[in-house]
């Protein structure tokens, strides 16, 4: 990668424990690292478009090749969903149709929680790759997961209030946010 294209973020700090520990989550982009997955083990199934990113994940989850956008589950199937960083590769129609599916995939009461961040537009200038650089503790582990997620950037760019709209016009409700140097924590309640 040409380094003179990059736009980097700040380190990002995500400290992750079990939240959901009875509980069976879908993970949506759960490839690559499969952060949910290593924390939460075989109750996650992991969803990705590619098959060589679920064939990278070092965990306990069930890995299933599938199109968020066209989940072949049954309504009212999950407890949770979550979204790591996933959405920013994504497109903003995608984006929707994602929300959606995974609006009707979760249970009444279910809890949609995604980690994503800010992306600034792109107006033409020479950097037009943005990379997210997290470094991720996770309960029980001792050493913290250091990784960068890019991206090329687009007109539109990517931020939290756009999410949170898209969130709430597929039915969700919002109830918590942490937001911390453009890198955002949402969670949002099937209602």
């Amino acid at each position: 990668m040409n380094e003179e294209r990059v736009l980097n973020s700040d380190l990002h700090q995500v400290e992750l424990s079990k939240e959901y520990p009875i509980h069976k989550i879908l993970d949506i982009g759960g490839g690559g690292e499969g952060i949910i997955g290593r924390l939460y083990g075989g109750q996650v199934v992991a969803i990705d478009t590619r098959k060589n990113e679920l064939e990278e994940c070092e965990n306990d989850s069930l890995k299933i090749v599938m199109d968020a956008a066209d989940m072949q589950f049954l309504d009212d199937s999950f407890d949770v969903a979550t979204s790591f960083y996933s959405l920013m590769y994504m497109t903003k129609a995608t984006q929707e149709k994602v929300i959606f599916e995974t609006y009707r995939v979760l249970k009444p009461g279910g809890v949609f929680e995604l980690w994503d961040l800010e992306i600034p537009r792109y107006e033409g200038a020479l950097k037009d790759i943005f990379v997210a650089n997290v470094s991720v503790k996770l309960e029980g582990v001792p050493v913290p997961i250091t990784v960068g997620y890019g991206v090329l950037m687009d007109q539109l760019g990517q931020n939290e209030n756009a999410i949170t709209q898209l969130a709430i016009n597929c039915g969700f409700k919002p109830f918590d946010r942490e937001f911390e140097s453009g890198h955002f924590n949402l969670k949002f309640e099937k209602v």
